[in-house]
């Protein structure tokens, strides 16, 4: 019942009237609206991970985006920054690293033609092996399946067998439990619940690109690379000199790996805090992008940037919607 009346509310605001006003109000004061992205799959198989997006869907959501915006390079965005009066503009940022972006982004940006920032976690491209996120993903991306974790106090997780929204909703909140827990013992989590399926021979299905991978996707004159820490643990959760030195770290590598400046930076999670912030600026870089899911205003921290979330399971409708400010 709650689940019908909610596809009725959406239609209903998606519906042309409702949503040019929803989109007038959204734009009033010449936001930026920037969107964050992970990685690209293709249109069939690939895995049930809402961090995969069909490559079909990012094209048509890339379309959409045309209609009303104009889609610029994040450093135009910050030079010119929220207030702006005309068009509306995005941003478009992608954030992990993973290999999907060489295998399915970068052969489309030419067909697209839009700019892109990506923020990568070079950790897991220096050693080859997927964060803990991508490699519980990537055990459990098919059939149905049950992780008991309540003797460590973070419940039981009945995953059904059949793709799509509602499964993800399981795996999703299996996830953000593991976020709670101290980063050594999630490793050592995340390890077991992937040992449950063992992935084929061959690269996994969530990992990382290649060192050469990105440097073949950092010399399209289209990409934009940033750094997203080397460690890709939530970094308010470590002690502060231990997440400066994992973004310093980062943009080092990255900056050798690809020759670019590397002036922007993206929290894994979202996660920051005021003494991240700080750290960010001391380190020299340029912005800090967030999660929040709203517009980026006028006034807004710039070590802060709000970012909208944009995954799998978004369909076209929700995507309107989440332009227009909902």
């Amino acid at each position: 019942m709650i689940a019908r009346a909610k596809q009725a509310a959406t239609a209903l605001l998606a519906a042309p009237p409702a949503l040019a006003l929803l989109r007038a109000r959204a734009q009033r004061g010449g936001p930026v609206t920037v969107l964050c992205y992970h990685t690209l799959s293709a249109d069939s198989g690939g895995p049930d991970a809402w961090t995969a997006l069909r490559v079909a869907d990012f094209r048509a959501q890339v379309a959409m985006l045309r209609q009303h915006h104009d889609i610029v390079p994040l450093d135009t965005a910050l030079a010119e920054g929220p207030g702006r009066r005309g068009r509306p503009r995005a941003v478009i940022t992608f954030d992990d690293g993973e290999a999907g972006l060489h295998r399915h982004l970068l052969p489309l940006l030419p067909e697209i033609d839009v700019p892109v920032t990506v923020y990568v976690a070079t950790g897991q491209i220096e050693t080859g092996r997927p964060y803990w996120f991508d490699r519980v993903m990537g055990a459990l991306a098919q059939g149905a399946c049950v992780i008991d974790l309540s003797r460590e106090g973070l419940g039981r997780w009945n995953l059904p067998a059949a793709p799509g929204a509602a499964r993800w909703a399981v795996l999703g909140g299996l996830l953000e439990a593991l976020k709670r827990v101290e980063p050594a013992r999630r490793e050592a989590l995340a390890d077991r619940i992937a040992g449950i399926r063992p992935p084929p021979p061959g690269r996994p299905p969530l990992g990382p690109m290649t060192r050469a991978e990105l440097a073949e996707l950092a010399a399209d004159p289209r990409v934009t690379i940033g750094a997203h820490s080397h460690c890709h643990n939530l970094l308010d959760q470590i002690p502060l000199a231990q997440a400066e030195a994992s973004m310093e770290r980062s943009r080092r590598l990255l900056r050798e790996w690809t020759g670019q400046e590397v002036a922007h930076f993206a929290w894994p999670n979202g996660n920051h805090g005021a003494a991240l912030r700080a750290a960010a600026a001391r380190l020299g870089f340029r912005s800090a992008a967030a999660l929040d899911n709203r517009l980026w205003r006028a006034g807004a921290d710039l070590f802060a940037l709000p970012r909208l979330a944009i995954g799998r399971y978004d369909s076209a409708r929700r995507f309107r919607l989440r332009l227009a400010g909902l």
